[in-house]
């Protein structure tokens, strides 16, 4: 370890190299968060001069509540997703059970048979 510490104390271009590799990596894990979060950044920029050039005097307060809008609707959409996947997840279950049924059926059918 303090070898390797060494190398790089003394080789600059060295650090520089693996910081440039970290840095890359790091990019690549997070390229679709920096794009998701530049691409609302614009949308609430447009908005928000939306709102600014069709009456400057109400803009802040259309801001404000086209965000409460939002977020009030997004949390609808949030508690509709739950639900939907509560109720495949009970299908699923279901469907689970009655292939474990089915499958007990047609054993104790061949069974019989034999």
């Amino acid at each position: 370890m303090i070898s390797i510490l060494d190398y790089l104390s003394s080789h600059p271009l060295a650090v520089m190299a693996v910081a440039f590799v970290i840095l890359l990596i790091v990019y690549f894990i997070f390229k679709q968060l920096i794009k998701l979060a530049l691409l609302l950044l614009l949308v609430a920029l447009a908005v928000s001069g939306y709102y600014y050039f069709k009456d400057p005097h109400k803009a802040p307060e259309n801001v404000l509540q086209t965000i409460k809008d939002t977020r009030r609707k997004s949390e609808k959409i949030v508690q509709t997703g739950k639900k939907a996947y509560h109720k495949t997840k009970d299908v699923y279950n279901k469907s689970k059970e009655l292939s474990k049924e089915a499958k007990e059926f047609f054993t104790k059918k061949e069974e019989k048979k034999e």
